[in-house]
């Protein structure tokens, strides 16, 4: 999953993997956020990966909420490809694998083809 960030003047919503993935390090950042009284509500969704956050934009601003979850790792972006990326990767070596027959086969002929495809 690619990390999203939804930003309003009053709400910031964050979807990682790392939120996902940490469940205890999340549900202990957000016990001390709760503390902070410029912060309303937060509502944690962990096996969508998501926390939001609604504030009081008078006394915080976006920009220094994103600074504290980005310093706890929240928006790190996970290393692990994604299910389309893997995809296209399989894709492509098929498609070339399959060129690369055709080419020899024109090239050699089919039997000859066939003898050096199975080596």
């Amino acid at each position: 999953m690619n990390t999203y960030i939804h930003k309003t003047n009053q709400r910031l919503r964050v979807r990682s993997d790392f939120i996902r993935q940490n469940p205890k390090a999340v549900k202990a950042l957000i016990a001390d956020l709760q503390q902070i009284d410029a912060i309303g509500a937060i509502k944690h969704k962990r096996y969508a990966g998501s926390v939001a956050i609604s504030f009081d934009d008078k006394e915080l601003d976006c920009e220094s909420l994103l600074e504290i979850l980005d310093s706890h790792g929240w928006t790190r972006a996970s290393s692990r490809p994604t299910f389309i990326e893997n995809a296209v990767t399989n894709g492509t070596k098929t498609f070339a694998r399959g060129m690369a027959v055709m080419a020899l086969k024109r090239l050699v002929g089919p039997s000859v083809s066939r003898v050096i495809m199975s080596l």
